[in-house]
């Protein structure tokens, strides 16, 4: 059996898994979805395929076992906050894998500071308001009109519209701060409005890949948006918008070829 090398710990306010510390790999960071937590990537980062590198998976601000921020931050003040802690933290480039908004802060992350950045895999990061269903209607509405009652039923919905697109079980149910649910989400949604996001992807200056599944993954009009930008993209049959979560082992393949052949 593979012997597991696992540090936990509170860091910049982020609740911190560091799997494999000592490795000498290229460190791989991963960012979580909305509503979601750090946990989801458990079986990549402790994935023999990808023994040789370290993982560092923080449960970010307000997510799983992070303490919310005051304020919720714009998600391009977050990403130069992030950068920071990254500049921090390690003493080299490091590989982001972000899924849904974590694929959009990953690519905000490398756009901004491609000097912390050596490669960046996007899992199914929403492109167009096509992917932003479950969000797009709360998005139009404020804090009061939603309430107490309605902003949970808000961040339910998020994870219900989640887990009934994909065959895998979450490792389990965390806390999400409510207020950064609403305001990150309707940044989402205004920058997939923008219609740019799949271009912003194909102009970052370090190799980038986009990942989804073929079964509920990210939408037709954005998977065009992905071609006509010339944007790599794998795409994993049988999974939904979760393919790391239902399929590790092609996933854990796909992210180990493509650190060896680009970054």
């Amino acid at each position: 059996m593979l012997s597991v090398d696992v540090a936990h710990g509170v860091d910049a306010g982020m609740f911190v898994r560091d799997y494999h510390p000592s490795a000498r790999g290229t460190p791989l960071v991963y960012l979580h979805g909305l509503a979601g937590h750090g946990l989801v990537f458990e079986a990549v980062a402790l994935h023999a395929r990808l023994a040789a590198h370290r993982h560092v998976v923080p449960d970010l601000p307000g997510h799983g076992r992070s303490v919310p921020a005051p304020r919720p931050a714009p998600l391009t003040a977050f990403a130069d906050h992030f950068a920071r802690w990254l500049a921090g933290r390690f003493g080299e480039r490091v590989a982001l894998v972000g899924h849904g908004l974590g694929g959009t802060l990953a690519a905000l992350i490398a756009e901004r500071h491609p000097g912390l950045v050596r490669a960046l895999v996007d899992i199914d990061g929403p492109k167009t308001v096509d992917d932003c269903t479950s969000l797009r209607p709360a998005a139009e509405l404020t804090l009061t009109d939603l309430g107490g009652p309605g902003i949970n039923a808000l961040r339910d919905a998020v994870r219900r519209a989640a887990r009934g697109a994909t065959t895998a079980e979450d490792p389990g149910r965390v806390p999400c701060d409510a207020r950064l649910l609403h305001a990150w989400g309707r940044e989402l949604v205004s920058l997939a409005e923008e219609g740019s996001l799949a271009w912003k992807l194909a102009r970052l200056s370090v190799p980038a890949l986009f990942v989804t599944g073929s079964r509920g993954g990210i939408s037709p009009r954005s998977l065009s948006r992905l071609a006509d930008a010339r944007v790599v993209v794998a795409e994993m049959p049988n999974a939904g918008p979760s393919p790391f979560l239902e399929r590790p082992h092609e996933f854990a393949a796909i992210l180990s070829d493509f650190l060896r052949f680009r970054s």
